[in-house]
């Protein structure tokens, strides 16, 4: 499942998670907890399937990864992205078997934190768990948003709002004129996230760059041409969403 994590790798990829640990700074310890715990996956893994029992925390230090549940029939929805910086616990209530399933997008590096060691490392490092509380928080605000477009909202709707997540998560705000980014997503893992079929989300992004509000190009290249349009569309006000899908650490 997991390739080896190779020491070279250590500081760039904890730098993506670790930063938010408090004004006391990262201490050795917690940077070699991280770093003894950390492995590569490849695109295409499946880390951990839907029902099996599970025994770590994941955290993402670099790469997607895609959370999903799937109905006897095959047909399958994505319940969420995790992108770096996020905190993944798998476990379902009974706190031991995986209540998704969770597949590589691209390659990429996480730690694998058994929950003995995340109780720990959580219980010696307050800011590790109010950074842990305030991850969970904002992808309950954006699954929320999501649900919401699910079940009310036009195609158009729903996949103005995911690119516009997609945006904000990948600190593409930073470049307000035209922001640009990169979704390593078929229109079928896209329309497996906005409830649409491949064929209506091709037709959505083609509406959408035939009205100006963005460009794609290269597979799911995004630039976006008028944040303001896609907001609209989407049914939000972009700085707000920012405020409840971002932590502010």
């Amino acid at each position: 499942m997991f390739a080896e994590y190779h020491s070279s790798e250590k500081s760039a990829a904890l730098s993506r998670v670790l930063p938010a640990a408090g004004p006391r700074g990262i201490s050795q310890t917690l940077q070699d907890t991280f770093a003894r715990h950390a492995v590569t996956f490849r695109d295409g893994n499946t880390l951990i399937l839907e029902g099996d029992e599970c025994e770590s925390i994941y955290c993402v230090l670099d790469g997607w990864l895609a959370l999903s549940k799937s109905l006897d029939e095959g047909q399958n929805q994505i319940i969420d992205f995790a992108l770096p910086g996020d905190i993944i616990d798998p476990a379902s209530a009974d706190g031991v078997t995986s209540s998704v399933m969770i597949e590589a997008l691209t390659d990429g590096t996480l730690a694998a934190l058994p929950y003995r060691n995340w109780e720990r490392l959580t219980k010696d490092w307050p800011e590790l768990a109010r950074m842990s509380h305030l991850i969970e928080a904002a992808k309950r605000a954006r699954r929320a948003e999501r649900m919401l477009r699910l079940g009310k909202g036009t195609a158009e709707m729903r996949v103005a709002y995911a690119l516009l997540e997609f945006c904000i998560r990948l600190d593409s705000v930073c470049e307000p004129d035209i922001p640009s980014f990169h979704v390593p997503l078929t229109q079928q893992q896209l329309g497996d996230y906005v409830g649409l079929s491949s064929v209506h989300v091709c037709r959505t992004m083609r509406r959408l760059t035939r009205n100006g509000v963005l460009e794609s190009s290269d597979h799911m290249d995004i630039r976006i041409l008028d944040s303001q349009a896609l907001a609209r569309l989407a049914g939000v006000d972009s700085e707000r969403l920012k405020r409840e899908i971002i932590p502010q650490i």
